[in-house]
């Protein structure tokens, strides 16, 4: 009987010593600077200094907030918006700027702490490319128009409270991939 508890703890450590270092390695995995995101070469930087705190955000792909902060407490404003993707467009930058500025005029907060500032960079912007259709498993999605943009959001002493990093697909128009970014960041803000 002895024997069979001592192998039974033997076997329980073991376990216990496995699942801890598989959960190092994947903690490891969700930071931003420690994902395939970052090494890519095509990885455009933006608004967004240090990197080195972001992590998967789940429902948002890269985020870090402030844990003092409850965002949800917060009006939300637009301040300035760049563009460093590929696509050169003034209206475009225009358009991200009305898409957040409406997006956010329809939170569902009071701003019982005030307002923060969102600035904003766009670092992607795809058209919709038909041809990408046939790409195995991911075309109908790939194929769709494409926004990617950073956001930082300061308080009224321009303090950085949460630093988001975002792209989405989402049909035809350049604009409906916009609406489909500023409505996640607007979810999240409004659940943290």
């Amino acid at each position: 009987m002895n024997g069979t508890g001592n192998n039974f703890r033997i076997i329980s450590i073991i376990l216990a010593a496995t699942l801890l270092v598989s959960t190092t390695t994947v903690s490891a995995a969700d930071k931003l600077v420690d994902s395939s995101d970052y090494s890519d070469k095509d990885f455009n930087k933006c608004i967004i200094s240090d990197y080195s705190d972001m992590v998967d955000g789940d429902d948002i792909q890269w985020v870090w907030t402030d844990p003092s902060v409850k965002l949800s407490q917060y009006n939300l404003k637009v301040g300035k918006v760049e563009n460093k993707s590929k696509i050169r467009s003034k209206s475009m930058v225009e358009s991200v700027k009305s898409t957040f500025s409406e997006t956010f005029a329809d939170q569902d907060n009071k701003g019982k702490s005030g307002a923060l500032t969102a600035d904003i960079c766009i670092y992607e912007a795809e058209h919709f490319s038909a041809g990408k259709a046939w790409i195995p498993f991911v075309g109908g999605h790939q194929m769709q128009a494409g926004m990617g943009v950073e956001m930082v959001l300061r308080n009224g002493s321009k303090k950085t409270v949460a630093k988001f990093r975002h792209s989405a697909r989402e049909g035809a128009e350049i604009d409906a991939a916009t609406q489909e970014v500023a409505n996640d960041l607007l979810e999240y803000i409004s659940d943290n």
